[in-house]
């Protein structure tokens, strides 16, 4: 049996329900080999707990990425964002198994092969100087290492900065392992085989690495410095009356940012009211990576989410707190048709996140 036709059995027979579903990997390509496994990616409606699981179907081994369509964009997202997009790669470069949903599989391909063919964005001037920083540190290591055994592990250590830094430096994606090796020869396939090529010969191996400096702006070591966070800041005050409207809103509510970087030099934590109207219900959303946590002031908000597949509510009062954590769908109620609520809401980023969805089950 054909991969595709395995990985499609497969699915069928473990998730008849399944949204839609993958294939992709080594396994469709001329790089297959005699253990190659079937990356299948599995997308099912409402899952709360996403899971990756080795197992063998049939003759075939597989490793399954199972997931709703929440934590699918979460785990692409967190990829990208890393510049090692193979999940992306597995949907995008592989074949459709299932789909459910009237082209969502095919609709997420196009997406996601934009993105992968758009690179990621270049490397900041700090990523620069680290990159050459590193790769020169480890040159001088090895022009100095007389145990072998250290010498090997140097010159492994400057085969794999080189790479990662040609691919920063060119704007192109990153990898580990297998992957690293496979998008440096999808980026620069000469610079891929005189990598291989001079892994074994120091001298030649420091020649190529050298010329990968270069392209990056050249040796740095002398003069490097990177700075830490400050220990010692002066605290800042925020008077009640000194809370600003500049952020983001939504119809029927009213955020006043209290603790941000634009008032109070602050990077990972946004502190703010939020005053919701009467008689007001957000649409279905999820805050993405950040976590929320929730003080009541005054009034009765609610709380909506979905628990064991079922909607599950949380009435709050004057007192309560309540935690939303990263891309958990829910929406917000103020039921009191006449009295609005006011809340304190911290959160882990500055930007108000707001992903919108059709429904809790995302």
């Amino acid at each position: 049996m054909d991969p595709v036709s395995a990985a499609r059995a497969l699915v069928d027979e473990m998730f008849p329900g399944a949204l839609y579903a993958f294939v992709g990997g080594s396994v469709l390509t001329e790089r297959r080999t005699s253990t190659s496994d079937l990356d299948v990616v599995v997308v099912l409606d409402g899952l709360a707990v996403p899971y990756r699981e080795s197992l063998r179907w049939r003759e075939w081994p597989v490793e399954l990425l199972v997931h709703s369509e929440v934590s699918l964009e979460a785990y692409l997202d967190k990829d990208f964002g890393r510049r090692r997009p193979v999940l992306a790669r597995i949907c995008a470069e592989g074949a459709v198994l299932t789909d459910r949903t009237g082209g969502r599989a095919s609709d997420l391909q196009s997406a996601l092969g934009e993105r992968l063919a758009a690179g990621p964005e270049g490397l900041t001037g700090t990523q620069a100087e680290r990159a050459r920083y590193v790769l020169s540190d480890l040159l001088d290591d090895l022009s100095g290492a007389t145990d072998p055994g250290e010498q090997a592990f140097i010159r492994w250590e400057i085969v794999q900065a080189a790479a990662t830094t040609a691919l920063g430096v060119g704007r192109w994606w990153q990898g580990s392992g297998k992957w690293l090796l496979r998008e440096l020869r999808a980026h620069d396939p000469k610079l891929a085989g005189e990598l291989l090529a001079a892994q074994d010969d120091p001298v030649r191996l420091a020649a190529v690495a050298s010329d990968v400096l270069e392209r990056a702006g050249g040796r740095l070591w002398e003069g490097y410095r990177t700075e830490g966070d400050p220990f010692h800041r002066p605290l800042a005050h925020v008077g009640s009356g000194g809370l600003s409207g500049e952020t983001a809103q939504s119809s029927g509510m009213r955020r006043l940012a209290a603790i941000s970087g634009a008032t109070a030099g602050s990077q990972r934590l946004w502190m703010g009211q939020t005053h919701v109207s009467p008689a007001t219900r957000s649409s279905d959303h999820h805050h993405g990576a950040s976590e929320t946590a929730i003080y009541v002031v005054s009034g009765t908000p609610s709380f909506v989410f979905l628990e064991d597949g079922r909607e599950s509510r949380i009435d709050a009062g004057p007192g309560d707190y309540v935690y939303v954590p990263p891309y958990v769908p829910h929406r917000e109620e103020n039921p009191d048709p006449s009295v609005e609520a006011v809340v304190v809401i911290a959160r882990s980023t500055q930007e108000a996140i707001v992903v919108n969805l059709p429904s809790l089950a995302g």
